[in-house]
């Protein structure tokens, strides 16, 4: 069950975005059938689901009107992300709206949509769920919002020893190699490739943040020595004299 905080920012979304449509659109004529793109020019129709999470991670020469394509489907996005009913969801399926130029709407709009995946991405640390699950609504949220700020503060906030430690756990355990590296193409999530992707400030967060909750929960004591190697330059986190503390595998 959603929080209340999240079923409130779900009525504001289906509030300001009520009775928006994208009235010309044609659509692509190769990914988008006729009869489900007629409902982007018709108010407040729920659409197929197949056809909702399609348009949702949609690329913007698809549409005739990209934006007001976005605006039409939001309210119905935000209500099955909140109920969790996309099965098999992933980072990409907000590309679409990360794509749309949303936070330069009017700020009505923006901010009802910046509320949304914040309350969303709370609501998502709060609750027990897959593990596979969290990591890609973080993705999603910042593919969504261009950055991974908010949601890393949103991150720290939480109290120790809840759900949210224990995803800090898996997320740091799935990407510590690639961030020791610097790997600045870990992130295949990130949507606008206009951008560095956001690795640096992943790892100063991480530093800051994780090794005191993974040493709470026993961590690997190897995860907790390679957390802390992303404190030194990176031509000395690979040196025989660095390596040869490491705790054994």
């Amino acid at each position: 069950m959603a929080s209340p905080a999240l079923t409130a920012a779900v009525d504001r979304v289906r509030a300001v975005f009520a009775g928006m449509t994208s009235p010309r659109e044609t659509g692509c004529g190769l990914c988008h059938l006729p009869e489900e793109t007629a409902l982007l020019r018709v108010p407040d129709v729920a659409l197929p689901d197949r056809a909702l999470r399609i348009y949702a991670h949609e690329v913007p020469d698809h549409f005739d009107d990209h934006p007001a394509a976005m605006r039409r489907i939001l309210p119905q996005v935000a209500e099955q992300l909140a109920a969790r009913r996309w099965t098999a969801f992933n980072a990409y399926d907000l590309t679409g709206l990360g794509r749309s130029g949303w936070r330069t709407w009017p700020a009505e709009q923006a901010d009802a949509i910046r509320a949304f995946l914040d309350a969303w991405w709370a609501d998502t640390l709060a609750t027990e769920l897959d593990d596979w699950y969290v990591t890609e609504v973080f993705q999603a949220c910042a593919t969504a919002a261009g950055t991974v700020t908010p949601y890393l503060a949103r991150w720290a906030a939480q109290p120790p020893g809840g759900p949210a430690d224990r995803y800090l756990a898996l997320f740091v355990d799935w990407w510590i190699d690639e961030l020791l590296n610097d790997d600045t193409a870990v992130f295949r999530w990130w949507c606008d490739y206009a951008r560095d992707e956001p690795v640096a400030e992943l790892q100063e967060w991480i530093l800051a943040h994780a090794p005191a909750r993974l040493r709470a929960q026993d961590a690997d004591p190897l995860l907790l020595f390679k957390t802390g190697l992303l404190a030194l330059p990176y031509e000395q986190r690979f040196t025989d004299a660095v390596w040869d503390a490491a705790p054994p595998a």
